[in-house]
Formats: C-alpha cells, sequence, structure tokens
C-alpha cells in the first residue's frame, strides 16, 4: 500500500472520561486506533483492556511510534505542546480533539459556551429554557458528557460547554450560536500568555453563525466575520439585552424582561448569564416572554456563589468553583451592594501562574477580611489589608466565624485550582461544607 494510499490510522491520547469516549467512537465507525496514555505508571486493568480492544503504550514512546499515523486525538488535560505531540506533528500527524471528531459527525444544531467564567451555569440554564420551550436539547462537553456521546441520544439541540483546552484543538466545528462570556487570566501554565489563553477562545467563532457578544467587553467579540450578533450588558440598551439598574431588572429590546429577585441566580455576573442563555435561545425562538419565564425555575449549579448555610446569624456562601481570578472577582463585585454585615473571604489555593495580586484593587473595595491558604494563598493574605494566612481550610472557617458578627457573610471563592490541597473544586466545597456543619455542633 502507497503512503497515499494509506487506512486512517488515529491514536488517542489519554483513557480519561474523553478519551474513552473516543474509543466508542472509532469503534463505531470501524476505524482503525492504538492508545497511548502519558502517565508512566498507568496500569491497565484487565477490563480497560477489553474495553479499548486495542493497543496501548503508557509513558514514554517508541521510536517509530508515529509511523504511519494521520490523527492524533488529545484528550483535553494533555497538553498540546509536549515533545511527543511536537514530534508527532513533525512526522505530518494532524492533532485534534474529540470535539473536533463530534464536529465532523454531529448533524443537528449545536450551541457553543466558553468563557473563563460562567460557562456550566450558562450551558445548564440554555438547557433548561430550551427544555421549558418544548424542546429536546442535551447538555455536553466540559460540562461533563463527552461531546461525542451524545451521538447516540435523540436530541434535537447540542449545547457545549467549550474549554479553551478543547477548542485549540478544533478547527471545524459548525454552531448555530456561540458565546465567549469573559475573558480573565487562567490556565496561564498551560496557554503561557493571556493572548494565546484568549485565541484559544476566538475559535469558537470560526464557524458560527451567531454570535452573542457583551457590548462592553471586547475580548468577548468575534475577531472573525460571523452572519449575527446579539448584544447584552449591564447597561440601559434599545435593542437586544440590557439592564435597566434602578429596577434590577434584565431588558429586550429596551423592555423590561425579567427582574433578577424573581430567579434563583444572585449578582450582576449572573445577571449576564441570564442574558447570554437568552440570547442563546432566541436564535432558536421570538417568545422572549416564555424564555424569560423558564429561568425563574432554574436552580443554580452547586458551589457557584451558592449560599450554604446560617450560623449564629453569619451566612456561609459556597463558590468553590471560582478556580480563578476572574471567577473570584465576579462573584465580588456580583455580591457588593446587597450584602449589609462585612464579608469575609476564604481564598486560596494553585494560582496556575496568575499575578493572585491583581486582586487588590476588588479586595480593597469589597472585602473586609481575607483568610488564605494553600499553595499560593500567602499572596492573597499580604495583599489584603486584613489578611492571615491559615494551614486548613477547616482553619479558615473557624477563624472566619470567630472575626464574624450577625449579618455578616463568609465567602469561599478561591481564586485558585483546588489540587495542592484537594482532589478537586467539589471536595474543597464538601471540606468547607462539613467545617461550617462543626461550627454548629
Amino acid at each position: 500500500m502507497t503512503e497515499t494510499a494509506r487506512l486512517p490510522q488515529y491514536v488517542i491520547a489519554g483513557l480519561g472520561q474523553t478519551g474513552l469516549s473516543c474509543v466508542r467512537h472509532l469503534q463505531q465507525q470501524s476505524v482503525a486506533f492504538k492508545v497511548w496514555d502519558t502517565r508512566a505508571g498507568f496500569n491497565v486493568s484487565e477490563e480497560l483492556a477489553a474495553q479499548v480492544n486495542a493497543d496501548i503504550t503508557c509513558g514514554e514512546l517508541p521510536q517509530n511510534y508515529w509511523q504511519g499515523v494521520t490523527h492524533l486525538v488529545l484528550s483535553p488535560g494533555i497538553a498540546t505542546d509536549l515533545p511527543e505531540v511536537t514530534r508527532a506533528r513533525q512526522a505530518g500527524v494532524s492533532v485534534i480533539g474529540d470535539i473536533e471528531l463530534f464536529a465532523h459527525a454531529v448533524n443537528q444544531p449545536v450551541i457553543g459556551i466558553t468563557g473563563s467564567n460562567g460557562k456550566t451555569t450558562v450551558t445548564l440554564l440554555t438547557t433548561h429554557i430550551l427544555k421549558e420551550l418544548g424542546f429536546n436539547p442535551i447538555a455536553a462537553g466540559n460540562v461533563g458528557l463527552p461531546a461525542l456521546d451524545t451521538l447516540q441520544q435523540k436530541a434535537d439541540i447540542t449545547v457545549l460547554e467549550l474549554s479553551s483546552f478543547q477548542l485549540e484543538t478544533t478547527r471545524s466545528l459548525a454552531l448555530a450560536a456561540g458565546v465567549i462570556l469573559n475573558v480573565s487570566a487562567d490556565h496561564l501554565d498551560r496557554h503561557h500568555t493571556l493572548a494565546a489563553y484568549s485565541e484559544a477562545k476566538q475559535r469558537i467563532f470560526d464557524h458560527c453563525r451567531v454570535a452573542v457578544v457583551n457590548r462592553n467587553d471586547s475580548n468577548t467579540m468575534p475577531m472573525t466575520t460571523v452572519e449575527t450578533k446579539i448584544a447584552t450588558g449591564l447597561n440601559p440598551a434599545s435593542e437586544d439585552f440590557g439592564w435597566d439598574a434602578p429596577r434590577q431588572t434584565i431588558t429586550y429590546n429596551g423592555k423590561s424582561l425579567l427582574a433578577l429577585a424573581d430567579t434563583a441566580l444572585v449578582g450582576l455576573h449572573n445577571a449576564l448569564n441570564i442574558q447570554s442563555a437568552l440570547a442563546l435561545v432566541s436564535v432558536f425562538t421570538e417568545d422572549m416572554t416564555a424564555a424569560a419565564e423558564a429561568v425563574k425555575s432554574f436552580k443554580s449549579a452547586p458551589h457557584r456563589c451558592t449560599k450554604i448555610a446560617e450560623v449564629a446569624g453569619v451566612s456561609f456562601i459556597d463558590d468553590s468553583k471560582a478556580t480563578n481570578i476572574g471567577a473570584t472577582e465576579a462573584a465580588l463585585q456580583g455580591l457588593a451592594g446587597s450584602l449589609k454585615g462585612k464579608l469575609i473571604l476564604i481564598a486560596g489555593g494553585d494560582a496556575k501562574g496568575a499575578d493572585l495580586s491583581e486582586l487588590a484593587p476588588v479586595f480593597s473595595a469589597h472585602v473586609d477580611v481575607v483568610i488564605a491558604l494553600g499553595k499560593d494563598g500567602q499572596v492573597l493574605s499580604d495583599i489584603a489589608s486584613h489578611g492571615f494566612y491559615v494551614e486548613s481550610l477547616e482553619q479558615a472557617v473557624q477563624q472566619a466565624f470567630s472575626l464574624a458578627e450577625p449579618g455578616d457573610t463568609v465567602l469561599l471563592s478561591p481564586a485558585c485550582a483546588s489540587l495542592d490541597m484537594f482532589d478537586n473544586y467539589q471536595h474543597r466545597a464538601e471540606v468547607f461544607q462539613q467545617a461550617v456543619e462543626e461550627l454548629s455542633v
């Protein structure tokens, strides 16, 4: 067989949830593949080997590994600049991800949602609104369900949460509507520069028919030509979506549409999230009144600015999902003005290369006390006018409670990843909840 006539040979990199969805997809397509897991000590069980039913190599690869390979399908957690990935490119291998495979196979409308913060809320809210309006949507991607697994479902719209890791290996995804919610410093340990991170996000608009943009944020504007734009923003607007600040109400084409107080979501950042979801839905329906009504029955995803307890008059809010600077800044600004007492912030962890000192102005404006922990927590305690560094989340909760008075609020919004101290942000939230529960024992 000549080089040009060879059958496609795929390598799937990574045997996590996404990698296994790629395995199933290529098996269904009867496409030849082999698997590479970057972990040298990874133990391949008999059950996993039977499930994959293909050659599996862990850790270092043999010299001729890329010979005959046409496509390397990277799981999102694997960096695109690893030496072996570079070697694959040099061998003429096309480096893609699961979303690129999905893009070639999907045959129904797709909505794409990315941004540094708010992706999951907007993905789940958009899906909820569509369901309430009688559609049969399915949420997938970074929100949990692998995109390729939706191809076997009977949905009429796919709502994809897309991370920068997924987008940087995607070239062909055609979207009925897409949005970049915001861009702030995140994953700089992976992308190295904010420009590269933003460029990865911009890929969402490459083949997008309708772009939802924040009229006040140039980072959300498409750098490529799109057919239509729908604007959102926290300012009065006679067209598209706007904000009536005195009434705390979202407007549509200049008319009141939805009061934030009538929803389960709090903070101005969520007012923007709701606008984005409604804008995405407006591509499929003209009935914005019914769409707005559907927002009222939406319950926020856990660990996103959710009040979990009140102990002796002190409110405790879990925002453990705030794993970057922008998320914590949005939470602090979003809550500002609605709190009567002091705001005590618990933050810290692994900053992933971000400059935490950028939070100094928002601390000065909105935070009374900062209690910090974790790998990069010392920076946070140092830039606060009233800052403390502690060794554990349990200690942080105890100290916060000792400083609080009835009417005060304790907010866990770390601005950092959790992996230096916890399994994930959900585990961090569980430890926070347990520590709060022990206060009332």
